[in-house]
């Protein structure tokens, strides 16, 4: 059974971009994790702002770019793990940590520049391309991997 989906949105607001992190907000459940590689200012950090915010995340949402990780909880008990691994090119110095986090059954793992990390990537996972086109564009690519990403994909497009 072929589970891989596409879906592509273009967005010429960041209030677009944030609808469309809050849509995808409300069709994810952990544990899952969405992986988030394009150019930089594409809006991956964007989205994960949108998504803390549905799940009620309260606390200020920044990429971890020098921090490599930050961790939110959700008052429901979700975790919100975001991963920055744009600065990295040994996985071992974070291999440990984003292995924990995949493991966890109340856990939404959002990884920016993970592609160099695909060996600890979950089989079953989003991928979202996220491109710059202009100051006011961006263009998001959606890609599933397994069944419930697959899912996620099919609401999307509704």
């Amino acid at each position: 059974m072929n589970t891989e989906q596409k879906f592509s949105f273009n967005s010429t607001s960041l209030d677009q971009s944030f609808n469309l992190g809050t849509k995808l907000a409300k069709l994810i459940h952990p544990p899952i994790l969405i992986e988030l590689v394009g150019d930089l200012g594409g809006g991956k950090t964007a989205l994960v702002k949108a998504i803390a915010k549905d799940l009620g995340i309260t606390q200020t949402v920044t990429s971890p770019t020098f921090n490599i990780h930050r961790g939110y909880e959700a008052p429901d008990g979700i975790h919100l793990e975001h991963f920055d691994l744009y600065r990295l090119s040994d996985d071992e110095i974070v291999e440990n940590e984003l292995q924990d986090s995949l493991a966890s059954s109340n856990t939404i793992v959002c990884t920016e520049w993970a592609n160099h990390f695909s060996k600890h990537m979950a089989e079953d996972r989003l991928v979202v391309e996220c491109h710059y086109i202009d100051e006011n564009t961006r263009r998001y690519d959606f890609t599933s991997t397994g069944p419930v990403s697959s899912k996620i994909i099919n609401g999307l497009k509704q």
